[in-house]
């Protein structure tokens, strides 16, 4: 709510007794309900002001990133970010020139083993070589390729995910693809079947 807008909801008939308790300790100024409150902030902000504060955040951590790549990201994370300061652990696989190491184990999916993320990431390798990259360009591409395996769209999402992002809870994974861009997609999924050829 804007500031009018708190005034003109205001009534003195809404104010009770009790007091409003948010907990600001020195070794813990973070406070659940002022974190909850700042999220719901965050989630309302426009993309453009969110990307605006988030930019600073990132640079200052040694991260040389343009406004234009952040409003590409902001979008994706917003739903996933409580703080700002967050953007450092939620996307950092957008700014970082390689990914952290992952455990090989967690790029295969569910129901799966070695040999299928090793099939998914090299079907992934070949149609993402030549996929429009776009959103909707590279669901359609991925979604026909886990047909042509026989699988589930997620036992084909699952692998390419960590992949890219090094994990398996990330921002979508459609959107995730189209920022990263097909060359830094493809040497990620490249290094991938590495680790698994290794196993």
């Amino acid at each position: 709510m804007t500031r009018q807008e708190l005034v003109d909801a205001f009534t003195l008939e809404g104010v009770n007794r009790s007091n409003a308790v948010v907990n600001f300790k020195e070794e813990d100024p973070f406070d659940p309900k002022a974190v909850w409150l700042n999220a719901e902030h965050i989630r309302t902000m426009p993309v453009a002001d969110l990307s605006a504060r988030l930019l600073p955040v990132v640079v200052h951590a040694g991260f040389a990133i343009g406004a234009s790549k952040m409003a590409q990201i902001a979008p994706l994370i917003r739903e996933r970010i409580k703080l700002l300061n967050d953007v450092l652990t939620v996307a950092d696989f957008f700014f970082a020139e390689t990914l952290a190491p992952y455990d090989s184990a967690e790029l295969i999916p569910k129901k799966g083993d070695a040999a299928m993320a090793l099939r998914v990431l090299e079907k992934a390798r070949d149609v993402l070589a030549g996929a429009e990259f776009s959103h909707d360009g590279l669901e359609a591409a991925l979604r026909a390729a886990a047909a042509d395996l026989g699988l589930k769209a997620g036992q084909m999402f699952e692998p390419v995910r960590v992949a890219v992002c090094g994990r398996k809870t990330a921002p979508p994974l459609f959107g995730t693809l189209e920022v990263l861009g097909r060359d830094v997609c493809l040497t990620r999924i490249a290094d991938a079947i590495g680790k698994l050829k290794t196993l």
